[in-house]
């Protein structure tokens, strides 16, 4: 994709997936996979000076040979770090003649932060971080 001058779409996510990796096939062959990818924000102060965070969620869809590597290797839970653009479609439902729309992040992209099977634990030391994985009861679905 060839960027426009004086024009910025860049995304950058870090990290949990909230369900299993969702991948298809298009009648062309062409595989995409789909992500749910939640992230927190600092929301406010409660009553006692803590701070409270809020949990975002973002539909992330790879591609390709990125699509087939993110449904090999990805789970609900995983770690990851998304780099890629912001992108909205727009189509008419055929069964209401609505127009409806998505916005959603194509991914460029994709880290896989958890640590390997038989990789050494001081490997990925540099990818952990003292934030707890997302909790059963904090994903909506």
């Amino acid at each position: 994709m060839e960027p426009v001058k004086g024009t910025v779409n860049c995304v950058e996510l870090l990290g949990w997936l909230g369900a299993d990796p969702e991948l298809r096939f298009l009648a062309n062959g062409a595989a995409v996979c789909r992500l749910r990818v939640a992230t927190k924000r600092f929301a406010n102060l409660d009553t006692e000076g803590r701070r409270e965070f809020e949990t975002d969620w973002t539909s992330v869809e790879a591609w390709g040979k990125l699509a087939e590597l993110c449904n090999s290797y990805l789970h609900k839970g995983s770690r990851v770090r998304v780099n890629g653009a912001l992108r909205t479609d727009a189509w008419t439902d055929k069964a209401s003649g609505q127009t409806r729309s998505r916005t959603l992040v194509r991914a460029e992209n994709v880290l896989f932060l958890d640590a390997r099977p038989g990789l050494p634990s001081e490997a990925v030391a540099e990818v952990e971080d003292v934030e707890a994985p997302v909790q059963d009861e904090e994903i909506p679905f």
